[in-house]
Formats: C-alpha cells, sequence, structure tokens
C-alpha cells in the first residue's frame, strides 16, 4: 500500500533518497548528496508544505517537489522535479504524486501550475498532458563554448542593479518559467541597457560564476528581452550581448539558461551567433482554480 507524505513530515534523507531513486537511469546525472540537496530546496524556493513524497511501507519511492508565488492577482505553483524508483515505474506512482499535488495546489488556493520536462521525456509528457497540462512553449538551453565579438554602437548604456530589482522594470516579463525569474536569481545581477532618450530598450539577468581560482568561469543569463518598440533590435542586441558577454583575455563559457524559443528576435540572433542547444524542454501549464487563462 503506497503512502503519500507532505515533505515537512519526512527527514532530509528520506527526500534524499526519493530525489536520488527517483531520478536513476534520468536523461542526465541529478544525483545528489544532502547538502547539495537541501541548497537546491532553498535555491529554488521548494516548500516542504506543498512537495511529496511517496513511500512503499517505510521506504521513499518518488517524491514531486513544489514551489509557489504569488504574481499579482495570480497565485502560481511550479513543479520542481518528479521521479519515481525504477523498481516502482509503470504502477501508477507517477499519476498519483500529480493528482495529490494538484489536490494540495487546489486546497492552498493555487491559480495555475507550471512546469518543464524534457523534450523526448514522451512518458512524463504524457502523464502530464493526461492530468491537464498542456504545452504552451518551448523551452532551451543554449551554450556558446568558444569566445564571440559583440559590437556595442556606443548609443545604449548598461545599468547594472541587483536580479530582484529585475521585476520592477516597465518591461518585465512576469509570465516565463519559473527557474528564470528573479526570485531564482539569488546572488544574480539584472543588466538594464538604456536608450538614448532614456528608455529601457532591452534587459537581461545574469549570474557569474568563477573557479575556485577566481577566473571567470561562466556567465549565465535567463531572462532576456528586448522592447518590442525597438526600431533596430540587431543593434540593441549587440549592445547588450557586449555587456553580458565581456572580452575578456581568458575564455568563459557563454550559458542562456530556460530560455523561450518564442522570444523569438532573441533566439534567432543567438543562433545566428553560433550559440547551440544542450537541452530541449516544453513548458506546461495546467489551471487550478477555475475560470483561470493559462495563456
Amino acid at each position: 500500500m503506497y503512502q503519500i507524505k507532505r515533505l515537512s513530515e519526512c527527514t532530509l534523507d528520506q527526500a534524499l533518497e526519493a530525489w536520488n531513486k527517483g531520478f536513476e537511469g534520468y536523461f542526465f546525472d541529478a544525483t545528489m548528496d544532502v547538502d547539495r540537496f537541501a541548497a537546491r530546496l532553498g535555491q529554488e524556493n521548494i516548500s516542504a508544505s506543498l512537495s511529496i513524497i511517496a513511500f512503499d511501507g517505510e521506504t521513499p519511492i518518488g517524491l514531486l517537489l513544489s514551489g509557489s508565488k504569488k504574481i499579482g492577482n495570480n497565485h502560481i505553483a511550479w513543479n520542481g522535479g518528479t521521479g519515481v524508483a525504477a523498481t516502482h515505474r509503470k504502477k501508477g506512482i507517477g499519476k498519483l504524486l500529480v493528482e495529490k499535488a494538484c489536490e494540495i495546489y487546489r486546497a492552498k488556493g493555487i491559480h495555475t501550475s507550471t512546469l518543464e520536462a524534457i523534450s523526448k521525456n514522451d512518458q512524463a509528457i504524457a502523464l502530464y498532458d493526461s492530468k491537464g497540462y498542456k504545452i504552451v512553449d518551448h523551452v532551451v538551453h543554449l551554450s556558446l563554448e568558444t569566445s564571440v565579438e559583440f559590437n556595442d554602437s556606443l548609443e545604449f548604456y548598461p545599468v547594472i542593479t541587483s536580479a530582484h530589482d529585475a521585476q520592477f522594470l516597465p518591461i518585465y516579463r512576469h509570465d516565463t518559467p519559473w527557474q528564470s525569474q528573479w526570485w531564482c536569481m539569488k546572488d544574480g545581477l539584472t543588466l538594464q541597457l538604456m536608450g538614448p532618450d532614456g528608455e529601457t530598450a532591452a534587459y537581461a539577468m545574469f549570474k557569474r560564476q568563477y573557479s575556485p581560482d577566481g577566473t571567470l568561469k561562466a556567465i549565465v543569463v535567463t531572462h532576456c528581452f528586448i522592447n518590442d518598440e525597438q526600431k533596430d533590435p540587431g543593434k540593441v542586441l549587440e549592445a547588450l550581448f557586449f555587456h553580458l558577454f565581456p572580452p575578456t583575455v581568458a575564455s568563459y563559457q557563454c550559458t542562456l539558461a530556460f530560455f523561450q524559443t518564442s522570444n523569438k528576435n532573441v533566439y534567432d540572433y543567438l543562433i545566428d551567433k553560433g550559440f547551440s542547444t544542450k537541452v530541449d524542454q516544453v513548458w506546461m501549464k495546467k489551471p487550478i482554480a477555475a475560470g483561470v487563462d493559462i495563456g
């Protein structure tokens, strides 16, 4: 007999066991130790009261992590990872976890639930689809291993503030995958590109990652949007990425994470610059509260 418990009712070791078992044989190695797992829960704003763990007797056999955030009048929840142990797959446990999670969301007053799934994970996508989730966009991780030159026209100037400040920009996009949002960018920065007339021409959120010796290892960008009113988007994007990925003596990895392919102007520009797709996901939504439009 399977039992579902809230993460708040379980030990950290039980949650870690459920995670490592649940993602065994996944598309990439998701194995974690207890310190890294605990850090992930905080970094991704996972809620112990919304997240659930499946047990077979006393043994953890799966989990579904969740977090939530109120954005304006819309209370959204996100799926921060669903996994079932290899020994218990194809026994309806994934379905049970998703049903229980949606039941908890409803009781919590959640309006919309969102998640990302690997595009090749047909089984997971079919499960979510059967439970009312629908694909609304594709999300990719783009990377460039070698340095590339961007041309700054000097018509625009950068203003760099904390990632927290991005939410107040007039062109900020609130309806994007949860891991790309400002609250998941702890210690991140916002680059606001100002135009000649003082308008916000474009913006992005990013993090710089350093090696133990202090060498710049990578720059990871999450949000990256251009003002739709810009007449020369190519020139704006050159200036934006010149400041995001500045030239340095040593090369570093340039990455765009959780990037929506529907952001077509920016996407096409990056592909032309030589960026390649490392991970391809679908972004799915499900209305929880009655009458909610998922876009």
